[in-house]
């Protein structure tokens, strides 16, 4: 490959390191408001990630660029193509994070309504930003490719596990009044976006297999 074209290809990949780095950075801040009840992390959460969609905007341009004016290599046409999908799940990923980070400030105080799913609300997130943290790792690593991909899917279905033990668990609670279940119902709607990002992890950790490894890109 052309200095030039590599020196391009770095600054891409710095963009989306950078970018994964704010979605991990983001997540650390929403597990202390989980753990210790303070809210404000979650407005710092929130506030850490407002500028995603214009970093990964730029970045999608940066790539777009690439493909149009340098002549790329077939392993790094690949990467490029990657990215430029990789960038997409990053954003979605961002917003199921805000998300959460909004609407579970609702409850996360609130005894009554979030004492008896906060046990599973809380593996969940582990589960799920760990496939996230995982999948992003995957991206800059040489080595244990493989294996970094297998871990994604075993936190991936530990979330869907998680998320199904709860729905069983409102379900349960039929003595309890249609109105506390209806809070309970909201709550789950909320925490499903947890196990969504930890869909989106999967996706990214597809995308940097077939980066890195070629074959057939089947991300769903």
């Amino acid at each position: 490959m052309l200095l030039q074209n590599e020196e391009k290809l770095n600054k891409i990949r710095s963009a989306i390191g950078k970018i994964g780095i704010m979605i991990i950075d983001a997540g650390s801040m929403v597990s202390e408001a989980l753990l210790d009840g303070d809210k404000e992390w979650l407005e710092k959460a929130r506030d850490k990630l407002k500028n995603i969609d214009a970093d990964a905007n730029r970045t999608d341009n940066e790539i777009v660029a690439s493909l149009a004016l340098f002549g790329a290599e077939a392993g790094d046409l690949r990467e490029l193509v990657s990215y430029l999908k990789i960038t997409n799940e990053f954003v979605r990923m961002a917003d199921n994070l805000r998300g959460f980070a909004k609407n579970i400030t609702l409850y996360i105080d609130d005894a009554g309504r979030f004492v008896l799913l906060k046990e599973y609300v809380t593996q969940l997130y582990k589960a799920s930003m760990s496939a996230v943290t995982t999948a992003i790792g995957l991206i800059g690593s040489k080595d244990n490719v493989e294996e970094l991909y297998r871990k994604v899917m075993v936190e991936e279905n530990k979330s869907d596990d998680l998320y199904a033990l709860m729905e069983k668990n409102v379900l349960d609670l039929n003595t309890l009044s249609d109105d506390f279940i209806a809070n309970y119902a909201k709550i789950l709607n909320t925490v499903r976006k947890l196990e969504k990002m930890a869909d989106r992890a999967v996706a990214v950790a597809k995308l940097v297999l077939f980066a890195k490894s070629g074959g057939e890109l089947k991300l769903y």
